[in-house]
């Protein structure tokens, strides 16, 4: 082996003197001193990238499973809207006295005020004796009724059929049924036809982000409406691993391919009421582009130290290697999740490794405070309210402690965002966000559950406590908007523990369910739920 020396080249093979250490060349000194500085702060970057992938991938499947959850509430509000006013037709006066020429003269004048198709009348064999379709006289299909609006007559309770080919129009229809009752017997089925076209509808008022797919399927996993390629795929199968689960499970989430082959994040979420239930997916790019963009920026800010630190080691490696030294700590700060301290230094390399270790800690800190609150109105978000109401129903199951739950909506918020526009619509809510923080306890959490949904847990309240509060709520939403902005009044659900259920998932549904009461009555009052 031949041995390179400064100075000269030995005649011959020799050997470092005894208790010396091997000689480096300067640029193996530098280039060594270089990947001292550089590999660190790479791997602490890619470690930051990796991170945030995963933050972020897991923050799309919080989304779209909220999503679909917000969507499939929004169809149930439709729905029962739709199967409201069919049990008003149904007690008709013509329909008892069996006067089915005026009847059909009503319904088709109610078609006017629905957003429905068709309104069928059939008997137990499930044959149609009155269609809004055909005037009244002519001949009515003799296609006998899908078996489920056979059931609301066998079973005398609201049936939601599966998509199904209304024989007058051909058309793929989705059918809601409810029983007629006379004589204490049921006889008929009056049934309201939505087409898929109605549905989609319903389904299109809802704002999707860009590029994001949601679509309604019913009991057999056949899609009934989507948002796109509607035609294309309506009255076919979900894709295959959709259709296997949605007809056995409640909710899921799972990366799969769409019906056009691309690659989403999707989950379902079954409607509570009925056998249907609402997808919503989100293209897998999002990931990967974000991705990319990354490694390309982690690898562009490599090649720039690499190039500044063999420039620069000459001068100042014994600067470069104590500021380096410097970052290790702040770097371990940043794996362990505490807060980033930067100690001053005149190199600018450094200064920018450390800015970037200080802005990412700040995205790290931003992105857990994003995972637990509303970006819009900086209350705590649907995950941090569960999570928060499941530890005080443990302590209140615990030491029988008090424990009382608000479903808060704002009425006809719909039209304020029709009328002055979206951004008005956010200035509202947040608003209403800041009044409901004012109106309660330090101790109590507020939320925003989504849309213009909101939801109070008061801690240690009671019944006759969470009625005052709420009361406080009401009258603080009387009061003048500030800079001239639509006023927006609310109605409230209340929900007490234990009367009103022992878990969480109860609580909140009986203040739903309270909420949608109070709603319903169109009156500005609370109903109790227990």
């Amino acid at each position: 082996m031949k041995l390179f020396q400064t100075g000269f080249v030995s005649s011959g093979p020799a050997a470092p003197p005894v208790g010396e250490a091997s000689a480096y060349t300067i640029r193996t000194s530098l280039t060594a001193l270089v990947l001292v500085c550089v590999v660190p702060a790479m791997l602490v970057a890619a470690a930051l990238v990796a991170q945030n992938y995963w933050m972020q991938k897991e923050a799309l499947y919080r989304e779209t499973v909220v999503l679909a959850r917000v969507l499939t509430s929004a169809m149930d509000r439709e729905f029962s809207g739709i199967e409201s006013g069919l049990r008003v037709l149904a007690t008709s006066s013509d329909l008892a006295a069996g006067d089915l020429a005026s009847f059909h003269q009503r319904a088709t004048q109610a078609l006017k005020f629905q957003m429905a198709s068709t309104y069928m009348l059939t008997d137990t064999g499930g044959h149609q004796l009155l269609n809004t379709l055909v005037p009244h006289g002519h001949t009515l299909p003799s296609a006998v009724a899908p078996t489920d609006i056979q059931q609301a007559i066998a079973t005398g309770k609201p049936v939601l059929t599966d998509l199904f080919t209304e024989p007058t129009s051909g058309k793929p229809t989705l059918a809601i049924s409810v029983p007629v009752v006379k004589d204490d017997s049921v006889p008929y089925a009056l049934s309201v036809g939505l087409s898929a076209d109605r549905v989609g509808d319903i389904l299109k008022r809802q704002e999707l982000p860009e590029g994001w797919i949601a679509a309604v399927m019913d009991g057999t996993g056949t899609i009934v409406a989507r948002t796109r390629d509607a035609d294309k795929f309506v009255g076919k199968k979900a894709a295959g691993p959709i259709a296997a689960r949605v007809t056995t499970e409640r909710e899921a989430t799972m990366e799969t391919l769409t019906k056009e082959g691309i690659p989403v994040v999707l989950s379902f979420s079954r409607s509570p009421m009925s056998r249907w239930s609402v997808m919503v997916a989100a293209p897998k790019e999002m990931l990967s582009a974000e991705l990319y963009r990354w490694i390309a920026l982690v690898s562009a800010g490599a090649l720039l130290a690499v190039g500044l630190g063999l420039g620069l080691a000459n001068r100042l490696a014994g600067k470069i290697a104590h500021s380096v030294r410097s970052l290790i700590p702040p770097a371990l700060a940043l794996g362990n999740g505490r807060p980033v301290e930067i100690q001053p230094t005149r190199l600018t390399e450094v200064r920018a490794v450390g800015e970037a270790l200080t802005q990412a800690s700040q995205r790290l800190a931003h992105a857990q405070h994003l995972a637990h609150h509303d970006g819009l109105t900086g209350l705590a978000n649907r995950v941090l309210f569960d999570a928060l109401l499941k530890r005080q129903l443990a302590l209140a199951q615990r030491y029988s402690a008090n424990l009382t739950v608000l479903a808060i909506d704002l009425n006809d918020f719909k039209s304020v965002n029709d009328l002055y526009g979206h951004s008005t619509g956010d200035r509202v809510l947040q608003t209403v966000a800041e009044r409901i923080a004012r109106s309660i306890r330090a101790s109590d959490v507020a939320a925003r559950i989504g849309g213009d949904e909101f939801a109070v847990m008061l801690i240690g309240a009671d019944l006759d406590s969470a009625w005052t509060i709420a009361n406080k709520l009401m009258a603080n939403m009387a009061l003048p908007f500030p800079d001239k902005l639509p006023r927006a009044s609310i109605s409230v659900g209340i929900a007490v523990f234990p009367e009103s259920g022992i878990n969480a998932a109860e609580l909140l549904e009986s203040a739903d369910r309270a909420l949608y009461d109070a709603k319903r009555s169109g009156q500005m009052e609370f109903d109790r739920a227990a």
